[in-house]
């Protein structure tokens, strides 16, 4: 059984956390909520003490503290200033709890100024909090001494500490990020891409990459799948980071994800997997990354996985396709065994030359500054300097001055690309010449380039270094979640605020900033972004966070936390939380998900019982029953993900501090509605600090009753029911300008008048995309007209529904191109009074139209096209239109031209269609249940499928016949079913003696036969 070392070196600093403290402490005294009582008295003294604390500990915390006498006394001196934080979390909760429950549901809101004098004779437990403050300043005196005497110890031994640099608080700015941009191996991406276009066919080519840590293995196989001349080359390209944790299992799984069979969290064998990997893989020709191999040694010192990588790579032996698998590995074991497997040719990654190096390091140094520059190489500038502009030639002259010391910065890093990256961060915006060379004469250039990281680590600013360092709770090569990770930044304090900013944008300033120092990589895969930790820097993080922050391997066990506050444990391991020591210190719980593991809520019940310190719990696993959590008081982040348990509607109602809630492909949940809904209990109506819900996009969230928070909701739909009683009519909307996504509005025939629908605000919910809106049974057609004007949305939005309006007229918004960035809308009308539909055309950004049930237009016209063309729609269906007799095309104009599907059906009066001959993307028709069209139009020959059912009976004998006029229309569209037939076309005479197009076997191409 593993423990903590206590004396390991100290990394994590405690100054912020005092800081965090004394802005509590300032908030309860400020408030007066215990004025005239002595527990004010001793708040001032706690806070007090803990200046004098924090003041000690800016100093000794500008060393490196290693020696383990001192590092026992700060770990004792943060204990202290823990157990202060937790004192006055504990009387935080109690005075919002008190607060919440004192004031009726609907003036939740205005929870925050409320002051009572009083309030502190209400508490439950109030003696208990008291003495307990009085413990934790005795506490607080002995860690002021602490402090004193590490100082005093410190002092006297000055020249045997190191002293950590000056960290500079500048923020890290760029409109285009070097990420972007890659410097060097071009020979061996061209050598790569030349040998993947020469195989045509046969057996899969291993191509390893093999290099030490940091030279850029992962960088080239990026370059290779995102490039572009391979877009068309493979039918599936598939990236999977393998790590030291070599599952066969979970790794066949993500392979068949990627080619579309979801097997995440089944139970099938692993031979069925392969044998369903071989048959998907028999004649498909696929690009695979096998990113960060490694071959461990056993207890018996003997390599592991070996066998196992053979068993993984028979499906993908059988592909006779031409398939290309790349592996990344430090390995030479991965390369002689990849050998094994069939043709190989391998590339070996050496260090940067000095003048791929030197590019990379004024990249990193100067991100932002003059990108466009910064891509030429030293001689193209030269040979330009007189076209530039006089700010680009004194920026080149600048970088003429810093090359030789850049150069040999890049000579003591080896050429290592990671090392360079990593300083040149340190560097930038730096154009002074003896700033490079204090850069230069820093010794830890010279140590290798963990100690190279460790120093750009010490030069980070406090706040970023606490944010960098939690990220250790995380394994190698996983994908960060950016804003799971910012919100956990803020429950526990780590993101400061800053006037005029949301904490959230802060935290992603801060996010955005450890990108630029290179801690964080961007990759880029299938137009995608995705966050990592580069293995080196998760090592240094681990160091830094040490006796702070712990990751439960899968495999070890741990029997005492000691003095950790954050703990990450995959599912496999959760049970060994029963035993754990120390488990009610922990402020951090985030359990990893692994490939099936259902776990049980009582194996870990009695564990979560005992945390009641805990701020962030982060559950990424399929749950049978979830473990209560009602104890959690202190709760700020609570995350859900794959869990199909059940969560009882209480929960809520006893996590006052709650603000983060995310919830993911829940099945089971609080009240079902339907399997697709989700009603937010009423309990959660106490919650005022909550500030943000994001749920999952099967989930919907019912916002009615008494909930009204500011918060932002983001995910699944959230839906509102308009009913005419108090917490229900449409104007309570209003609380909720920061829903995210989608909005969906029921039972809009409640609204009592055009000024509630004002009061809803919908233009203001500048974040929803999608919203619709639903009317019932209603008489009040004038009414309506006025409340849907009312309803105009936020010009952000993307997709309108409007269902059984019972109106008679379209507003005046949809009459004009104000929602310039609206890409679908559908719109069903009950109404007896409609004589024309809105002016859609104009609507450049429309791709989907859906139009039914509006009975009384009998003509579709210019007004429908307004002064526009539909120029991006894509797909159009018009149904279920009993009163429309024509559709025309405007006049003298090319209308739809990117048009590819039309549906018209049950349209039963429907006799004339317009010309469709230019639109020339169309490629598939149907029309059906029209009894009274006659005639077709003629089409593009573009259109490759037409479906004809129930039309006139005359137009159905000519096409069923293959003869006369309407059948010269139709004769040359490869697939044309009439009534359900395909109609096979062979040399058939037509009255009009039109072409014909002959239908070859199945997978040939059509061709035209005259």
């Amino acid at each position: 059984m593993a423990e903590i070392t206590a004396a390991a070196a100290i990394e994590w600093v405690v100054s912020p956390v005092i800081e965090m403290v004394v802005n509590k402490i300032g908030t309860i005294i400020e408030k007066k909520y215990f004025e005239k009582d002595t527990i004010e008295d001793d708040m001032k003294k706690m806070n007090t003490t803990l200046l004098e604390i924090q003041s000690t500990m800016a100093i000794v915390e500008k060393h490196r503290i290693v020696e383990p006498n001192q590092v026992l006394l700060v770990r004792q001196i943060k204990d202290s200033v823990y157990d202060a934080e937790d004192c006055m979390s504990d009387f935080d909760y109690e005075l919002t709890k008190k607060k919440n429950e004192k004031l009726p549901p609907n003036k939740i809101r205005r929870a925050a100024a409320f002051c009572s004098r009083v309030i502190h004779k209400a508490i439950v437990g109030y003696a208990s909090l008291k003495e307990k403050l009085r413990e934790v300043n005795k506490s607080l005196d002995q860690a002021k001494a602490s402090a004193k005497t590490l100082l005093e110890h410190m002092n006297a031994k000055i020249p045997g500490h190191m002293q950590l640099p000056e960290r500079k608080n500048q923020f890290l700015k760029s409109s285009v990020r070097s990420e972007d941009i890659f410097i060097g191996r071009k020979t061996e991406q061209e050598s790569i891409i030349q040998w993947i276009h020469e195989k045509k066919a046969g057996p899969p080519i291993i191509i390893p990459i093999i290099g030490q840590g940091g030279l850029g293995k992962t960088t080239l196989a990026q370059m290779i799948f995102n490039d572009p001349s391979l877009n068309d080359h493979f039918e599936s390209k598939m990236w999977l980071t393998v790590s030291d944790n070599f599952d066969m299992l979970e790794l066949t799984k993500q392979m068949l994800n990627y080619l579309g069979k979801n097997f995440s969290l089944t139970d099938a064998t692993f031979d069925y997997l392969q044998r369903t990997l071989k048959d998907e893989l028999a004649s498909k020709k696929i690009l695979l990354i096998l990113d960060d191999v490694w071959f461990v040694k056993d207890i018996n010192g003997k390599y592991s996985y070996e066998e196992n990588w053979k068993q993984f790579f028979a499906p993908l032996r059988n592909s006779n396709a031409g398939s290309t698998i790349i592996v990344t590995t430090r390995e030479k074991l991965v390369v002689n065994t990849s050998k094994s497997l069939g043709s190989t040719r391998p590339i070996s990654l050496d260090a940067l030359n000095d003048d791929d190096g030197w590019s990379l390091l004024k990249l990193k140094a100067f991100d932002g500054e003059n990108l466009a520059l910064l891509k030429f190489d030293d001689a193209n500038l030269a040979a330009n300097l007189d076209d530039l502009e006089p700010l680009d030639k004194e920026f080149v002259e600048k970088l003429k001055g810093l090359k030789p010391i850049g150069k040999k910065i890049v000579e003591k890093l080896k050429g290592l690309p990671l090392a360079i990256a990593v300083v040149g961060s340190r560097l930038t915006g730096e154009f002074d010449i003896g700033e490079w060379k204090r850069i230069l004469k820093d010794d830890s250039l010279d140590n290798g380039i963990m100690e190279v990281l460790h120093r750009s680590y010490e030069h980070l600013p406090a706040h970023l270094q606490r944010c960098f360092a939690y990220c250790s709770l995380f394994p190698k090569d996983y994908y960060l979640k950016r804003d799971r990770l910012i919100y956990m930044w803020i429950a526990h304090g780590f993101v400061l605020s800053e006037t005029g900013k949301k904490l959230e944008d802060v935290g992603k300033s801060y996010f955005s900033e450890l990108i630029a120092r290179s801690f964080i990589q961007v990759i880029k895969r299938n137009n995608k972004e995705y966050y990592v930790v580069h293995d080196l820097i998760n090592d240094l993080a681990c160091h830094v966070s040490q006796g702070e922050c712990y990751r439960l391997k899968v495999g070890s066990t741990l029997e005492n936390l000691g003095s950790v506050r954050h703990l990450s444990v995959t599912t496999k391991e959760l049970a060994h939380l029963v035993s754990m020591r120390d488990i009610d210190k922990l402020r951090t719980l985030i359990i990893l998900f692994d490939y099936d593991s259902e776990i049980m809520g009582d194996a870990a019940h009695e564990a979560f019982i005992k945390m009641k310190r805990i701020r962030v719990l982060d559950i990424d696993c399929c749950l049978g029953k979830l473990p209560d959590i009602g104890e959690c008081k202190l709760l700020h982040y609570l995350c859900f993900r794959r869990t199909r348990s059940e969560l009882a509607p209480d929960t809520f109602s006893k996590l006052h501090l709650l603000t983060v809630l995310f919830i993911r492909k829940m099945t089971k949940g609080w009240k079902s509605i339907n399997s697709w809904r989700l009603e937010l209990p009423q309990s959660i109506c106490s919650m005022s600090r909550l500030e943000f819900v994001d749920t999952s996009k099967c989930i919907q969230m019912e916002l009615g009753g008494q909930v009204q928070h500011h918060s932002v909701w983001r995910g699944g739909p959230a839906t509102f029911h308009v009913k005419k009683k108090e917490g229900w009519q449409l104007s309570h909307l209003r609380h909720f300008n920061n829903i995210k996504g989608s909005l969906i509005v029921y039972e809009l025939e409640n609204v009592a008048s055009r000024k509630e629908a004002v009061e809803a605000q919908l233009g203001t919910k500048e974040q929803v995309t999608k919203l619709e809106l639903y009317w019932g049974e209603t008489r009040e057609r004038n009414k309506h007209n006025e409340i849907l004007e009312a309803l105009r949305p936020h010009p952000n939005i993307e997709w309108l529904v409007i269902f059984s309006y019972p109106g008679d007229k379209f507003p005046s918004w949809l009459q004009s191109n104000g929602l310039s960035r609206m890409t679908r809308i559908s719109i069903n009308g009950r109404s007896t009074g409609f004589t024309m539909l809105p002016a859609l055309g104009q609507f450049s950004q429309l791709e989907y139209v859906c139009i039914f049930l509006i009975n009384t237009v009998s003509r579709i016209g210019d007004e429908f096209y307004g002064n526009g063309i539909f120029p991006s729609l894509e797909k159009l269906k018009i149904y279920d239109m009993d009163g429309l007799e024509e559709w025309s095309s405007p006049c003298g104009v090319r209308s739809f031209p990117k048009l590819c599907t039309l549906e018209i059906t049950y349209c039963q009066n429907l006799f004339s269609l317009p010309e469709m001959k230019s639109f020339y993307s169309l490629k598939s028709v149907e029309i059906s249940n029209c009894p009274k069209l006659r005639s077709l139009p003629k089409f593009p020959v573009s259109l490759q499928n037409l479906s004809i059912r129930k039309v006139h009976p005359d137009l159905e004998g000519q096409l069923e016949n293959k003869t006369g006029l309407e059948w010269d229309k139709v004769a040359a569209i490869p697939f044309c079913q009439i009534n359900g037939v395909l109609i096979e076309k062979g040399k058939q005479r037509g009255t009009g003696g039109g072409t014909y197009r002959t239908l070859r076997s199945v997978g040939d191409d059509f061709g035209l036969m005259v």
